[in-house]
């Protein structure tokens, strides 16, 4: 393997794993802060970073078109804002461990949505990669069953947790729509301020009409995931990303529920079942193989990581 590939392949691990940890902070920050602050202010810190390294770095912005803003402001709500959102309240009702299993359903979901919406013919790969990260979710939820019936709280954050990753492939498919390519950093720079000003009415709201309170270890989580996993963990998975293969890069997409299941124990000292195991190998199985074999997959893997 030349140094090239080394790189590349460090900087992806280091990135999905600080796309993990954002799961364990999005876990720390549901127990001491109410959602509609914590977004706004991610956004908050991350949107004068981003915009000041598109500055610096003199990266592209080219002009879009009414409709393709429109496009950018779904993703956005969708897939960033969103997801932010929906992640949080789902780690008040389930576990950071559970949330890192679902989490892997991410590169295979989008990768479906974009054949389907695409009108490709699902191969046999896609069938197998769908089947065995559904089974792995799905072994999360099983696990979540208290003797003959469910813990009905556990599966509400579960669920959660499947519609904000649902978001992140809706982004994913939108990108198709946009006629010019726009520079990751640029479009990250573009959705975190969008992002702000949607939920900046939130944290208004909320600030006028109760009280608000945030635990210092939530505040730590909120600064903490504005800076790591949405900028340097973004920064880092790009630039490893081209410096590999679409197929390569996807492969390293199933660090991320990995890394996330770690640190929720090492973090949280949340407990790891053997069905989490399972779960999270079937994940990673699912992964491999849909990035082995499918096209649509390989380009969607690439360029997953967003803020």
């Amino acid at each position: 393997m030349d140094s090239q590939r080394i790189i590349a392949c460090a900087l992806m691990t280091i990135a999905m794993t600080l796309v993990g940890s954002g799961v364990a902070a999005s876990k720390i920050i549901a127990g001491g802060m109410h959602p509609f602050l914590a977004v706004p202010l991610r956004f908050l810190i991350s949107t004068p970073i981003l915009w000041g390294l598109v500055f610096l770095t003199s990266t592209p912005r080219p002009q879009l078109l009414a409709k393709e803003y429109v496009i950018v402001m779904i993703q956005a709500a969708a897939g960033s804002a969103g997801y932010s959102i929906l992640m949080i309240l789902a780690l008040t009702l389930t576990t950071s461990a559970n949330a890192s299993v679902i989490h892997g359903l991410l590169p295979v979901l989008a990768a479906l949505v974009a054949t389907l919406a695409l009108k490709e013919r699902l191969g046999a790969k896609l069938w197998i990669a769908v089947g065995a990260v559904t089974a792995g979710a799905l072994l999360v939820n099983v696990a979540s069953a208290k003797g003959f019936g469910l813990d009905l709280k556990l599966l509400a954050g579960n669920l959660l947790v499947v519609l904000a990753v649902s978001g992140e492939a809706l982004f994913a498919i939108l990108n198709k729509r946009i006629s010019k390519p726009l520079a990751p950093l640029y479009l990250a720079a573009l959705m975190s301020s969008i992002s702000l000003l949607l939920t900046l009415p939130l944290a208004a709201g909320l600030v006028a009409f109760s009280t608000v309170a945030a635990a210092p270890a939530a505040l730590l989580a909120t600064v903490y995931i504005s800076i790591f996993p949405t900028v340097i963990g973004f920064w880092l998975w790009y630039s490893g990303a081209a410096r590999a293969s679409g197929g390569e890069a996807g492969v390293f997409m199933a660090v991320l529920p990995v890394a996330a299941l770690v640190l929720s124990f090492l973090l949280l000292g949340e407990t790891i079942t053997p069905i989490h195991i399972l779960g999270t190998a079937l994940v990673v199985l699912g992964i491999a193989v849909s990035v082995s074999g499918a096209r649509t997959v390989k380009k969607q893997a690439a360029e997953g990581v967003h803020v």
